[in-house]
């Protein structure tokens, strides 16, 4: 699966796409080759204006990649608008890699055909209990 990455914090952006290189399932993609990626891992503290701009700028070859959001503050408006341009998953900040490669990894599935409205209240429901669970911590600050 070809992924791009995505963040305003360029040292967790290379610290997630270093550990990713080693997963034989990824092909991580250089940001000059994002056009032709499957997937797209935006890492965030929060959906905000800028998540949702690194998610707003990346448009492939083949229409927009499917795209997964870890972030440990999703608001719900965000979260409609997120979808709208291509969101399909989301993740808790303290998601381990595992997680986030199996995650990356269902994109290919395809997304159900769900209104936007149903994939927005199955990701906040489950973002919010994963977040009150919590996972195991991989790139927490």
């Amino acid at each position: 699966m070809t992924v791009a990455v995505k963040s305003g914090d360029l040292r967790l952006a290379c610290d997630i796409s270093t550990a990713l290189r080693a997963r034989p399932r990824v092909c991580l993609l250089r940001p000059e080759q994002e056009a032709r990626a499957e997937a797209l891992l935006v890492l965030a503290t929060q959906l905000d204006e800028e998540a949702l701009a690194l998610m707003r700028g990346v448009c492939g070859e083949h229409g927009r990649p499917r795209i997964v959001l870890v972030a440990q503050y999703v608001g719900r408006a965000q979260l409609v608008r997120a979808v709208r341009h291509g969101l399909v998953d989301v993740l808790p900040r303290r998601t381990g890699l595992d997680q986030i490669v199996l995650a990356l990894l269902r994109t290919r599935e395809g997304r159900m055909r769900r209104s936007d409205s149903a994939l927005v209240d199955g990701l906040d429901l489950r973002h919010r209990a994963q977040a009150v669970d919590g996972v195991a911590p991989y790139w927490a600050p």
